[in-house]
C-alpha cells in the first residue's frame, strides 16, 4: 500500500459493489498471469527455466504487479466493511436511545395528566 493514508469516505456506493469489482478484477488478471505464464513455460529452451529477457517476461511481472495492488484493495475493503460495521452499531445505538427518551417523555406526560 501506498504510504499516504487513504480516505475511505472517498468510496462511493454500495460496499459489496466494490468488493464485486475487485474479485473479478482479481480473477481476470490471475487468469492473465497462469496464461503468461504457461506462454513463458512453453518458450523455454531448457527444461525448468524460462526465459526471463523476454517481452513475455516483462508482461507477466506487471501481471504480478497488478496482483499486488489487488490484494491491497482487498484489505482495504477489510476497513472499509469494519467501519460501516460501526456506523451501523451507532445509529442502532442512537435510533434507541432515542426511542427511550420518547417513551420516558410519554410516561411523564401521562404521570402529570393524570394527577391533576
Amino acid at each position: 500500500m501506498s504510504s499516504e493514508e487513504v480516505d475511505l469516505s472517498q468510496i462511493r456506493g454500495d460496499w459489496d459493489f466494490h468488493a464485486r469489482y475487485v474479485t473479478n478484477a482479481m480473477e481476470q488478471t490471475l487468469k492473465r498471469q497462469n496464461k503468461l505464464w504457461k506462454a513463458l513455460k512453453k518458450a523455454s529452451k531448457k527444461k525448468g527455466q524460462v526465459p526471463v529477457d523476454s517481452l513475455l517476461m516483462e508482461d507477466f511481472s506487471e501481471a504480478c504487479r497488478q496482483t499486488r495492488a489487488l490484494t491491497d484493495d482487498f484489505w482495504l475493503l477489510a476497513e472499509t466493511q469494519g467501519s460501516a460495521k460501526k456506523t451501523k452499531k451507532k445509529a442502532k445505538k442512537k435510533a434507541k436511545k432515542k426511542t427511550k427518551k420518547k417513551a420516558a417523555k410519554k410516561t411523564a406526560r401521562k404521570k402529570k395528566g393524570g394527577s391533576k
